[in-house]
């Protein structure tokens, strides 16, 4: 007969190795990688997951369809590496990556920028903000399109996730000035203000709108809305607030289907693991006490566009990241995301 004790060690073993094996990164990108590669996820309607990144001047695409224990080998988005039409020929340039949406059609939109860099108006980069579309799951794209200019500027990087909003527009949070909605159809731009109690405009929030119908923005601070955006009050004690060494860009919010909100974020200036913390009302209120901690031995640029999360099914959620060793994907039981001990 088997001791008691040896039940609890094999237990204990078991248990032990599942947690290894749940803290096991799966690689989309297994080689050394350096510049702005910046990967961005989102899932479709089918549930099949989609991984954005940049290559050699041109935004490369894997695929998963079994919640990223395995991915497809990379395929360019040949239209990102297309100079648009009224961008005049630089000798050099970037494609600067933006992010991966699903929208409520079921396409994927993808944006980036199309940087002339050569600085020759008032040393004034002319980033260009373009999307595509596709409407297969990542399988093909669409020509790209241009999203303004403003006053003969264009809008540069837009780093978060578009939101989108009513009447088929889209919510750009840009990364320089006040958010704009956008309408595909009609190309029009309308700013956005979004302030909060103190009055002051933000820069680069991340807009999310909860299952429960919230909207939040997270800047400096994060910011709550419960009336559809009409009004913005602070939420004390966030866990994830940026220090005078951190701009705070490789934050991340990820709205759950049951009305939980999760926030991501990179440990530390060695960036050694990803932090995880879990508001369960709806974002109203956090506690930095269940914050969980993975990958603490683990190189992971997370504090500057990195460290992306996305709901996988009701059971898990995803995050994509990078470091120079390549780009990976962490799949998470959200188990333990409710209980860090």
């Amino acid at each position: 007969m088997v001791s008691l004790r040896l039940i609890l060690l094999m237990t204990c073993l078991f248990f032990q190795q599942g947690i290894a094996a749940a803290d096991k990164p799966v690689s989309i990108l297994a080689q050394r990688i350096q510049g702005h590669i910046h990967p961005s996820i989102c899932r479709s309607q089918d549930g099949t997951l989609i991984v954005v990144y940049k290559g050699a001047n041109v935004l490369m695409c894997s695929r998963s369809d079994d919640q990223g224990a395995t991915w497809s080998t990379p395929q360019a988005i040949e239209t990102s590496a297309k100079r648009p039409a009224n961008i005049r020929e630089v000798k050099k340039y970037e494609v600067y990556p933006g992010t991966a949406d699903c929208l409520p059609d079921g396409r994927i939109l993808v944006t980036w920028n199309y940087i002339a860099d050569d600085k020759v108006k008032d040393g004034y980069y002319e980033r260009a903000l373009l999307y595509t579309l596709s409407e297969d799951q990542g399988r093909s794209w669409s020509e790209q399109r241009l999203i303004g200019p403003v006053d003969g500027r264009h809008l540069g990087a837009v780093r978060h996730n578009v939101l989108p909003w009513n009447r088929g527009r889209w919510l750009l949070p840009l990364r320089v000035g006040v958010p704009r909605l956008y309408d595909p159809e009609t190309g029009i731009l309308e700013e956005y203000p979004l302030e909060g109690s103190d009055g002051v405009q933000y820069e680069f929030q991340q807009i999310v709108r909860t299952a429960n119908g919230s909207f939040l923005a997270m800047g400096p601070v994060l910011l709550r809305s419960n009336d559809e955006g009409q009004h913005w009050t602070p939420v004390k004690r966030f866990p994830a607030i940026p220090d005078q060494r951190d701009n705070a860009e490789g934050r991340y919010l990820t709205t759950l289907s049951d009305g939980r909100v999760l926030v991501t974020w990179g440990r530390g200036q060695k960036n050694q693991g990803l932090s995880f913390n879990l508001s369960i009302d709806d974002g109203q209120t956090w506690d930095a006490r269940r914050t969980v901690v993975l990958l603490p031995d683990t190189p992971v640029a997370a504090r500057y566009y990195s460290a992306r999360t996305i709901q996988v099914d009701d059971q898990h959620v995803g995050t994509v990241f990078m470091n120079r060793e390549g780009v990976h994907f962490l799949k998470v039981p959200l188990k333990r995301l409710r209980d860090p001990s």
